[in-house]
């Protein structure tokens, strides 16, 4: 039986000289006793038993090329443990940042070869209790710290639509896969953007859902103040259906949301009130700007009420980011994972062995916040909080009066994959612009969703995003399939 051994009282002493206090030998031994009482309850905590049996489960392999023509798996199998319920049979592919209990997960770097999770994030059992196969781990990008698709210990996962254009990230073989028609849905993550890009440049449905609808446990963390689950599907019909029952996972919300998604999908886009936000546009590439436009005019024709709307803050969101890199430096001197995930910080800590196979974007991160001073970074957070509220205020300003605000979900095109590593500082930039519409939903917590709109002249497609009101996703699912039908 494990324990955690009570300090002494010199112990004791040294830790309240640290804290800076001036204790007497009567309040040293006081706190002496108490800690030890404190030990006493905090060792029926630690080796207080919660029944969690996994049964065995094949393991699967890594997938020959063959079967992996954009390179969107980073590992295969074939997983169900029920065969009824509202997903029977469907095949799903998990993003390799969420525990799967006895398959391998990598998040993309080779720091965690031969990392096997020993319980499943509620989200996965959600979906197997209702009746899915979990057809694999679907290839990410290096620590999830990218929203391009070439940093992934895997190999750069490829766009389907043009095998030399970035399939988007982080999420990337999510989005793929799903392109592909390998399965009916993918799980992805979605910190700035990294459910909504992949699915933009592969042309199908990303939701980014209402800041803790879906659970994150049993998932890696990448900024955690903005991360969020979401699911990729082809159809809105297959997403609404997917966010209903993953969400049945988060216990917390069951009581208060009677979430019924598949009924908003019949109404129509009459009288439904549009923000179109000017910033947004001003900022993307005039083609993308365009295609995005002639949906909008579409809907209009439709019955939607489309007016301009303007937030000035709304072009920093990729810079309140950057800012909040601090957590990755954080997070990676507490062996990747913060406080509160269940098993994952302690299982994944035992095989972080080389923080030199992280790649490129991770290590800036960090390299960054460790430069800074700390009276410079409390600066910077400070100024980071004060302008995400004000986008928060703004937004809900806005929703008040619109049913949703739209945006073109990428500002540009896919990138091409980089030939050589040097190129990664190159590409930077391109890659942090990917994110500038999108990351403002993870910024404020609404829920967004992306939807394909058509084509530019290369052929590749073009997403556009609609934002909506906090566990208001049966408006945006209304909306997308007015889109889908256009």
């Amino acid at each position: 039986m494990l324990t955690y051994i009570a300090p002494t009282v010199s112990e004791v002493t040294k830790c309240s000289k640290d804290a800076g206090y001036t204790l007497s030998k009567k309040e040293i031994d006081y706190q002496h006793e108490v800690a030890n009482s404190m030990f006493d309850s905090l060792n029926s905590l630690r080796n207080y038993q919660i029944s969690s049996v996994i049964t065995p489960r094949d393991i699967g392999e890594k997938p020959n090329s063959k079967a992996n023509s954009c390179n969107q798996w980073a590992w295969k199998c074939n997983l169900q443990t029920s065969a009824t319920g509202r997903l029977a049979n469907m095949n799903v592919g998990v993003k390799d940042c969420i525990a799967v209990a006895g398959i391998p997960m990598q998040i993309g770097c080779e720091v965690l070869e031969g990392y096997i999770p020993t319980y499943d994030s509620p989200i996965v059992s959600q979906l197997l209790a209702e009746g899915a196969i979990i057809s694999g781990k679907t290839n990410c990008e290096n620590m999830c710290f990218s929203a391009a698709s070439h940093t992934s210990c895997n190999g750069p996962v490829l766009n389907p639509h043009n095998r030399k254009k970035s399939a988007g990230g982080s999420s990337s073989g999510s989005a793929v896969c799903v392109a592909l028609g390998e399965v009916k849905m993918a799980i992805g993550t979605d910190t700035g953007g990294s459910v909504r890009v992949p699915a933009s440049y592969c042309g199908v449905v990303g939701m980014k859902p209402t800041m803790g609808l879906l659970p994150t446990k049993g998932v890696s963390p990448c900024l955690p103040s903005f991360d969020s689950v979401g699911p990729i599907t082809k159809t809105i019909k297959d997403n609404a259906l997917f966010l209903e029952i993953m969400a049945q996972a988060n216990d917390n919300l069951q009581p208060i949301l009677n979430l019924n998604y598949q009924k908003c999908l019949e109404k129509g886009i009459a009288n439904i009130n549009i923000g179109i936000l000017r910033e947004g546009f001003e900022i993307s590439n005039p083609e993308i700007s365009n295609i995005v436009k002639l949906c909008i005019e579409k809907l209009r024709t439709l019955g939607a009420n489309v007016t301009e709307i303007s937030i000035p803050e709304a072009n920093l969101g990729t810079h309140i980011l950057l800012a909040n890199q601090y957590q990755v430096t954080q997070w990676l001197k507490d062996k990747l994972c913060p406080r509160g995930q269940k098993n994952l910080r302690y299982e994944i800590k035992q095989f972080f062995s080389d923080q030199n196979k992280l790649s490129p974007y991770a290590k800036a991160g960090t390299l960054l916040w460790l430069y800074l001073t700390n009276e410079e970074a409390d600066n910077i957070l400070e100024k980071s909080d004060d302008i995400a509220n004000v986008l928060k205020q703004k937004f809900n300003k806005y929703l008040r009066n619109f049913d949703a605000i739209c945006v073109p979900t990428v500002p540009e095109k896919a990138i091409n994959i980089p030939t050589r590593e040097g190129s990664y500082a190159e590409m930077y930039p391109a890659v942090v612009s990917a994110l500038t519409n999108a990351s403002l939903a993870n910024i404020t917590g609404h829920p967004a969703l992306t939807i394909n709109c058509g084509y530019t002249s290369d052929s590749m497609p073009v997403g556009i995003m609609f934002t909506s009101n906090y566990f208001d996703e049966g408006t945006l699912y209304r909306i997308g399939k007015c889109v889908e039908e256009l």
